[in-house]
C-alpha cells in the first residue's frame, strides 16, 4: 500500500541520542538535536522529546527504512511488532490533530531511567505504550487514553525450536515447573505468572538479553506478543523463537502513553494525543495496525487460554 505522505503529515520524528537532557532548549543549543530543515520545520513548531526503549528504536527504524511515518498505511512485513508499531500511532495521532506538535526519539536502556526523564521533566511522553499498573506512584506522570483495552493483550509463551518439553506442554500444569524469564519493573507480567504458579521465575534486566538465555539453556520460556510470521515465530538478535502451541496467556490491565506533567507542553499534548488516538479509533486504524503487525492475531483466537 502507498505510504505517501498525507495532507496535513508532519516531518519524521528526529533521533535524538540518549543523554542527560535539561530541557529540549539545552539539546538544540549543543548540537545535540541535529538539524530539521527550515522547509520542513516552521518556527511555530513545538519538537517534543520522546522516549523509546533502546530495542524498539532499532526495529523501528528497520521497519521505517527512511518512509514517512505519518504516512505509512501498512502497518505489517519485516521488523513490525506491537511497539514498533506504537511509535507510529503516536506520531500519526498526533499529525491528524495537532501539526505543531512533533517528537523527537530519543533511546531509554531501562524503564527505570524513562520514569526518571518523564517525571523531571526533561521529556514530553513515551513513544510507546506501558501497564497503567506499572505506575502505582502516578506523580509527575499523566496517562492517555487507553491504546489497548482491558482483555485485549494476549501473549504466547515463547521458547527455542528445539525445546521438546515445552513445545509438548499442552495444559498449565506441565508448564509450571519450567524456569521462566521476566522483569520485575513488569509488574503485570511478573504478577500474572506468579498467579499462574509458576515458581521458577528468573529477573532480567533487558529484553534483548533474554531470547540469548533461552538459546544457551539458561531457562525455558519467556513471554512475547504472537508475531504475523506464517508460523509465529520470532527472531530476535540472531536468535530464533517459536510459541508452545495451542496455549497462550490474557494480560489484565489497559496499556496507555505516558506524558509528562512536569513538561511545559505535557497537559497539551495528551489532550491532543487523546484527541488524535479518538480520529483513529473511529477511522479503524488502531484495529487494523494491531491486526497488520500480527499482534491482533486470528490464529490463535482458537487456542487455550491460560
Amino acid at each position: 500500500m502507498s505510504d505517501s505522505r498525507q495532507a496535513g503529515a508532519v516531518p519524521d520524528a528526529v533521533l535524538l541520542p540518549r543523554r542527560g537532557l535539561l530541557g529540549l532548549g539545552l539539546a538544540l543549543a549543543t548540537g545535540a538535536c541535529p538539524a530539521v530543515p527550515a522547509s520542513r520545520a516552521p518556527a511555530s513548531d513545538k519538537l517534543l522529546p520522546a522516549l523509546i526503549p533502546d530495542d524498539v528504536l532499532l526495529d523501528y527504524q528497520r521497519f521505517l527504512a527512511g518512509r514517512d511515518p505519518v504516512g505509512i498505511a501498512d502497518f505489517g512485513g519485516p521488523h513490525a511488532r506491537r511497539d514498533v508499531i506504537e511509535v507510529l500511532l503516536i506520531q500519526q495521532a498526533l499529525a491528524r490533530q495537532d501539526s505543531e506538535l512533533r517528537l523527537s526519539l530519543m533511546p531509554m536502556p531501562t524503564s527505570q531511567r524513562l520514569q526518571a526523564e518523564l517525571r523531571s521533566g526533561h521529556a514530553a511522553c513515551s513513544a510507546t505504550s506501558y501497564w497503567r499498573e506499572d505506575f502505582p506512584q502516578s506523580d509527575g506522570l499523566l496517562f492517555s487514553d487507553p491504546v489497548l483495552d482491558e482483555g485485549e493483550f494476549e501473549v504466547g509463551l515463547y521458547t527455542t525450536p528445539d525445546h521438546e518439553r515445552a513445545l509438548s506442554a499442552r495444559s498449565l500444569r506441565e508448564l509450571q515447573g519450567l524456569r521462566v524469564l521476566s522483569n520485575r519493573s513488569w509488574r503485570v507480567d511478573w504478577l500474572t505468572l506468579e498467579q499462574l504458579g509458576f515458581t521458577d521465575l528468573q529477573h532480567v534486566a533487558s529484553w534483548n538479553l533474554m531470547p540469548r538465555m533461552l538459546q544457551q539453556g539458561r531457562a525455558d520460556l519467556l513471554l512475547a506478543p504472537f508475531q504475523p510470521t506464517p508460523d509465529l515465530s520470532m527472531t530476535v538478535e540472531g536468535v530464533r523463537l517459536v510459541p508452545v502451541p495451542g496455549l497462550k496467556l490474557r494480560m489484565r490491565g489497559t496499556r496507555h502513553f505516558l506524558v509528562s506533567h512536569t513538561h511545559p507542553l505535557g497537559p497539551r499534548l495528551r489532550e491532543q494525543l487523546n484527541a488524535g488516538l479518538a480520529r483513529l479509533r473511529q477511522q479503524g486504524l488502531v484495529r487494523r495496525a494491531y491486526e497488520q503487525c500480527g499482534f491482533f492475531n486470528a490464529r490463535v483466537a482458537g487456542w487455550t487460554r491460560l
